[in-house]
């Protein structure tokens, strides 16, 4: 069965690097100190310059180049460095090839960026403690894909699983179909393999379940489903992902105003 070699494939990730989880722990006790940020990342090579790589990435739109940590936290913020903190270093530890999703790592890294800063734009009007969680949780969001590829490549079903994509609107009905989780579901393997917060784990345990959520992060597990519906691997701000995105709010009795004008922030910045 599909998921017995993926749960493997999880239990044998290499934990974070010890620079990854020193930063961890100084958002665990509250506000972080920038200072020390930069000196952690400034300490693991691999990390700075992967950090760098990452930040000067054509989708950001800087027409001068970032040549320093700080420099890249001063433009960035706390908040959206920890995503990238993370999403590198979980990036690190795979080999990565989408193909069977038909989109490239460039453009996976642009999705997740887009569904970061959709977030963080969004919550940060609405509640700014929940925003700075929301928002590296929102960057990893689709990780487990990468697990999931590896594993359509492997099985020789590459060419049936893009079939089903392209039939199917719901990309989560197609990976059950053929890995038999969905990468929400690998994620909280992969998040809790990986110690974090358990609102990393927590989160994607209820982002396909339609069993009634927790109060503590039914907040948190909305908002996740409502970027999703808005920027994913299919529809990147579109007008029906959106429409998706407003129908999930309606539903749930929450504003629109503030989450559309989010929207055109992130599709003038990433988009047009």
């Amino acid at each position: 069965m599909a998921y017995i070699p993926l749960i493997a494939r999880v239990d044998s990730l290499p934990p974070l690097p010890e620079s990854v989880l020193k930063i961890e722990s100084i958002y665990a006790n509250g506000d972080p100190d920038i200072d020390e940020i930069v000196k952690i990342i400034e300490s693991d090579p691999s990390l700075t310059a992967d950090i760098l790589a990452k930040v000067n990435a054509p989708y950001y739109g800087f027409s001068k180049s970032i040549i320093s940590i700080l420099q890249a936290v001063t433009l960035f913020g706390s908040t959206q460095i920890r995503s990238i903190v993370l999403a590198s270093s979980i990036d690190r530890t795979f080999d990565i090839d989408l193909s069977p999703y038909n989109i490239s790592t460039y453009e996976f890294s642009k999705i997740s960026t887009m569904q970061s800063e959709l977030i963080f734009q969004w919550y940060m009007g609405i509640d700014i403690d929940t925003a700075r969680s929301l928002t590296p949780i929102a960057f990893l969001m689709e990780t487990g894909k990468i697990l999931i590829a590896k594993e359509i490549i492997q099985t020789g079903k590459s060419d049936a699983f893009l079939t089903d994509l392209l039939l199917y609107d719901d990309v989560s009905y197609v990976e059950n179909i053929h890995a038999m989780m969905t990468s929400a579901q690998i994620n909280t393997l992969i998040f809790k393999h990986l110690n974090l917060n358990d609102t990393f784990s927590d989160s994607m345990k209820y982002l396909d379940n339609e069993h009634e959520i927790p109060n503590n992060i039914s907040d948190m597990v909305t908002a996740l489903r409502v970027v999703r519906a808005a920027v994913n691997i299919k529809e990147q701000l579109t007008e029906e992902s959106i429409n998706k995105a407003l129908v999930i709010l309606e539903e749930n009795s929450l504003e629109t105003e503030h989450f559309i004008r989010s929207v055109q922030r992130v599709k003038t910045k990433y988009l047009e």
